[in-house]
């Protein structure tokens, strides 16, 4: 390859770097001003969302405040039977203990209907210890470990 070719590659190769040094020197002195500006934004945008919960926020208390007023016009309308209430209350406090109770009963008898265990009688058990000690003799017992 000629020399001129060669420098000439040269020189573009240094041109392309000088452009890429330029624009990393660009970023990195915009990266503060990036910083700023996403601070401001960020801020910005509390303020937004601020200022509209503060707008639903007064929005509900005057609807709260006529709703007060609206119901205070309709009188003693909404007396409370508090004897009547009590009454309804303790009758349903007594169904719920009363079935906790037929749970508990229920629990109970089931428990004693499980079929139990049978127990080993002393010739079973030789028998076991028998084939046990037979196969271990025999290296055919299954190991445990894995």
């Amino acid at each position: 390859m000629p020399k001129s070719r060669r420098k000439n590659l040269k020189v573009r190769i240094l041109a392309k770097r000088k452009v890429k040094d330029q624009a990393l020197e660009s970023i990195a002195a915009d990266a503060p001003n990036q910083e700023k500006v996403e601070r401001e934004k960020r801020l910005l945008m509390r303020i937004g969302v601020s200022c509209i919960m503060a707008v639903f926020f007064i929005a509900w208390m005057l609807n709260l405040k006529y709703q007060f007023k609206a119901n205070a016009g309709k009188g003693a309308k909404a007396d409370i039977n508090w004897n009547q209430t009590k009454a309804q209350w303790d009758q349903a406090m007594a169904q719920v203990k009363q079935g906790i109770a037929e749970i508990k009963q229920l629990q109970k008898t089931a428990l004693n209907n499980l079929p139990k265990e049978p127990e080993l009688t002393s010739q079973q058990i030789n028998l076991l210890k028998g084939k046990l000690i037979n196969e271990v003799a025999t290296g055919t017992a299954s190991s445990s470990k894995k």
